[in-house]
């Protein structure tokens, strides 16, 4: 199958309201020939993330437009569309794009309303990084001068939109069940003049005086409009009814739809009231007219009161007339206003553009990017997705968490879709590879879905909290033939490197090791039954240093005790243990751990050799040979080592991976063997565990 071209829909609005709601239509209905990505402001008002990751898409936040543009040479997009809600937004978007060498589209979503020498300068000087400008209605597109605008360059696309679904009425939600009820959906700006629209209502009131008027929207203008209302004597008949998601129920509890604004593109909220056959009394402006047609009966003259609530009372005086108003505009909706057509269009454009002697003239892609997804984004995957992102061989693409809030905040870091299992991302993405970082109760299904996709992967430990499940995965990934990994990271320290130097002529005959700390925050690693213990999900490091540094371990036993712990209530894994090791090669060995102390005090290995004794932590060793003591700190992130090992031998190069699955296994069996020593109270030979 041929891979969907990469589609950027960006805007660096953070009002992007009527544009946003066009953003989103164009991306559900662009991703099924394209892999679309939003592009988003971060930290603004508003839900728009939040919806495109609800409709399947890929999301890419940015705080400025500098961090824009490095993600967008990062990702090799085929084209960026930008959409500006007013002239003077989305030039740097545009600019990001043609330094990146991505073809840019852009989209003008209103009049051309710019009148000072800057802002016109600078949107002409914009105009150079755009391939071709979209304007959205012809009322719109007459705004633009011919002198300063190639005509060949500017293309019109009417606004589209789904058909609202019949809503149910909810008058009773404003302690009304008067008949004639007007709604105005839109946001609380100058350009909407909710003013002219509040003032008309005395007139009305004298003719239909249990008239209502519903408010819906918000913005910066709203205490204005409120303060006239007060003024007017007008609390109980217009109502404020703030951001609203349900609008078809609103519609459907509408007798007029009303919009009173001085200047728009083409506005949606008028094609809502269209879909649903609401007669519309409307300012007589470009995009308007557009929208509803010169013939249209219900158009007036914009900034005049008493003409705004003439065309009301036409309206509420002649119901037939204004149902078979309301049936005309559902008609006109239909045969040009659609969602479907709107898209067409929009993806004609892309492909003339895509084809164009300009597009062909991009920079060679030399080297696919590994295609990785997360699953599990919380604690230790927040330090690989660190360390991946600087690889410019990797892209991330999509993040499973059942908490898809975390999903959803790691892919607008990096322009990825979230999902809220791991089924579900296997199920609509193409993966290179994947990364697990679940708890210990959560794998199984997880690794058998990777494996029966056949995609490789790195898992963090504890691998599972049963050794039969692990051996069943074990099996699973070699028959497949995959490549994995599992995050014992100690075996990538430098110093781990230098006392397997030393040990190689010289093996040691005793090992003693520690993992003295406080107990971790997450309930689940409080009950056994969820994490197995600390040794199990933390001492485990040291388990496979030893092993990595000394060889296999054949017998082991251990003893654990648990203290009450009032400030962790039901916390039921022991509290400190004890390991002792028979190894292979004939050395001994133990580990002491425990979990009561409040802060993180020492993790690390000692061996002792003929003449030689090493200490090791996760950050640096000590070699003593009797000529003093000599620290030396570690080099480098062993982390982000294993990370380059993981995706260099998903790549096809050498696969110099230290801590593959099975070797993993080995380490897990003996945690495991432990833990079963100390529920017995007896030693346990590896060779029969």
């Amino acid at each position: 199958m041929k891979p969907k071209q990469k589609l950027v829909i960006a805007t660096d609005s953070c009002d992007a309201s009527g544009m946003g709601a066009h953003m989103l239509i164009l991306g559900e209905g662009l991703s099924e020939h394209f892999e679309v990505t939003m592009v988003l402001p971060r930290g603004c008002e508003g839900n728009l993330a939040s919806k495109a990751f609800a409709l399947g898409l890929a999301v890419k936040e940015f705080d400025d437009i500098a961090e824009c543009g490095l993600w967008l040479k990062s990702v090799d997009a085929d084209l960026i569309h930008v959409h500006a809600g007013i002239g003077w937004e989305g030039h740097g978007l545009a600019h990001a794009g043609k330094v990146a060498g991505v073809p840019v589209i852009r989209t003008e979503h209103l009049p051309f309303l710019l009148t000072e020498g800057e802002q016109k300068a600078a949107f002409f000087e914009g105009l150079g990084f755009v391939e071709r400008l979209v304007v959205v209605s012809p009322a719109a597109r007459s705004t633009f001068p011919n002198e300063s605008v190639d005509p060949n360059k500017i293309t019109v696309v009417r606004n589209g939109i789904p058909p609202l679904r019949d809503g149910i009425e909810v008058r009773s939600e404003w302690g009304s069940q008067r008949s004639n009820t007007l709604i105005s959906i839109a946001r609380f700006t100058r350009q909407k003049d909710h003013l002219t629209l509040v003032r008309a209502m005395p007139r009305v009131l004298q003719q239909f005086p249990n008239a209502v008027l519903l408010l819906v929207g918000t913005g910066p203008e709203v205490g204005n409009v409120k303060d006239l209302v007060a003024e007017l004597g007008l609390e109980r008949a217009v109502l404020f009814a703030g951001q609203r998601n349900d609008i078809a129920s609103l519609l459907a509890s509408a007798d007029v739809f009303v919009l009173s604004s001085l200047f728009e593109g083409l506005p949606l909220a008028v094609l809502e009231a269209m879909s649903v056959g609401v007669p519309v009394v409307a300012t007589a402006i470009g995009g308007t007219i557009d929208a509803l047609g010169d013939e249209h009966p219900f158009l007036v003259e914009p900034s005049n009161p008493e003409g705004l609530a003439e065309g009301i009372i036409s309206v509420l005086a002649d119901p037939a007339g204004a149902a078979r108003t309301g049936e005309a505009q559902r008609r006109r909706f239909k045969q040009q206003f659609t969602a479907a057509r709107m898209v067409e269009e929009t993806a004609e454009i892309y492909r003339s553009v895509l084809h164009s002697a300009v597009a062909n003239e991009r920079e060679h892609r030399t080297m696919k990017r590994t295609r990785i997804g997360f699953i599990g984004v919380g604690g230790i995957a927040s330090r690989h997705l660190d360390i991946l992102a600087e690889f410019d061989d990797v892209q991330l693409v999509g993040f499973a968490d059942p908490a898809i809030e975390r999903a959803q905040h790691a892919a607008g870091r990096f322009g990825a879709r979230a999902f809220t299992s791991s089924a579900q991302m296997l199920g609509e993405l193409e993966l290179d590879a994947a990364y697990i970082c679940v708890p210990p109760f959560a794998h199984g299904d997880v690794e058998r879905e990777l494996i029966s996709a056949r995609i490789p992967f790195f898992v963090e430990k504890p691998i599972s909290l049963h050794l039969d499940l692990a051996r069943e995965l074990a099996a699973g990934i070699a028959a497949a033939g995959l490549i994995t990994a599992v995050g014992y990271h100690w075996r990538y320290l430098d110093t781990v490197e230098e006392a397997r130097r030393c040990l190689a002529e010289n093996p040691a005959q005793l090992v003693s090791g520690y993992w003295l700390d406080q107990t971790p925050p997450p309930k689940w690693w409080w009950k056994k039954e969820t994490s197995g213990g600390q040794t199990v999900e933390q001492t485990t490091h040291i388990v496979d240093l030893a092993r990595y540094l000394v060889g296999d371990i054949v017998r082991v036993f251990g003893q654990t005790t648990h203290r009450k712990r009032d400030d962790f209530p039901d916390l039921d894994v022991a509290t400190s243990s004890t390991a002792s090791f028979l190894f292979a090669t004939g050395a001994i060995g133990n580990i002491a751990s425990t979990c009561a102390l409040k802060w993180g005090h020492h993790m690390g290995l000692n061996l002792f050799a003929d003449g030689l004794a090493i200490e090791l932590t996760d950050h640096d060793s000590m070699v003593d040979v009797g000529a003093g003591r000599p620290v030396r700190r570690a080099d480098g992130d062993p982390v982000r080592l294993e990370d380059r090992d993981f995706v260099d031998a998903v790549r096809g190069r050498e696969n110099r991976i230290r801590c593959p699955y099975h070797e993993a296994l080995a380490t897990h069996r003996i945690a495991l063997a432990l833990s079963k020593s100390a529920e017995t109270g007896q030693p346990i030979d590896l060779h029969n565990f």
